[in-house]
């Protein structure tokens, strides 16, 4: 490029630009200011339109209490979060199996918080996700440091079924996922947004229903 290049260049600018003080730059700039708190607001929204499920032990009052302290930590923050309490009563006599309202809850939940457990229905859950691949980029999986680090040498474990695996110490969990939970769901609203743009996804006439996607999956 010319120095000619630069000069035409700089005179183009000069005529579509106005000048910084004039009272047509300050309106180009609040148009800029209001598109970008639209584009702002609306990506906001989306996010707090996601779902997260928090899913672990709850055969003691002790998980009990871990678990809706997660959840409640995530729904100060702005985002929606609840425990499949709210769908399974184990109580009840009749009616749908964990399993079923566990299989509902992955295809309307965006994100499942997965906390590692040993008792029969994280076990019951825990399986389904080996058995179901195709909800596994929906996990977030936390599990102890100790206990990881006494499964990570055997690829065999049943650990190898979550591939978003996190660990952490004690009092680490709250913190943890409430970060791990946000970064996913950030990320999940920008591709949403791009697909938006290039008509992919809901957009597509040809989406697929998470539904649909389970009736046509492969079992493990």
């Amino acid at each position: 490029m010319n120095d000619k290049y630069f000069e035409e260049l700089k005179k183009t600018l000069g005529e579509t630009i106005p000048a910084f003080d004039s009272p047509d730059f300050k309106r180009m700039r609040d148009q800029i200011k209001t598109k970008l708190k639209r584009k702002e607001t609306d990506f906001l929204f989306l996010i707090r339109s996601f779902k997260i499920l928090v899913v672990g032990d709850w055969n003691t009052t002790k998980n009990k209490k871990r678990l809706l302290d997660i959840r409640n930590n995530i729904l100060r923050n702005s985002v929606y979060a609840e425990t499949i309490d709210n769908y399974y009563d184990i109580e009840k006599r009749g009616g749908l199996s964990q399993i079923q309202i566990f299989e509902t809850c992955c295809i309307r939940h965006q994100l499942i918080v997965f906390i590692d457990g040993e008792g029969p229905g994280t076990i019951t859950e825990q399986n389904y996700i080996c058995e179901n691949y195709m909800f596994q980029g929906k996990v977030i999986f936390f599990i102890e440091e100790s206990k990881f680090d006494r499964l990570k040498d055997n690829p065999a474990e049943y650990i190898k079924n979550f591939p978003t695996i996190i660990t952490y110490r004690g009092a680490e969990l709250l913190d943890k996922t409430l970060v791990y939970s946000r970064l996913r769901l950030y990320r999940l609203a920008t591709i949403i947004k791009k697909q938006e743009s290039t008509g992919r996804g809901l957009k597509n006439p040809e989406y697929t229903p998470w539904s649909k996607r389970l009736e046509k999956a492969p079992k493990k």
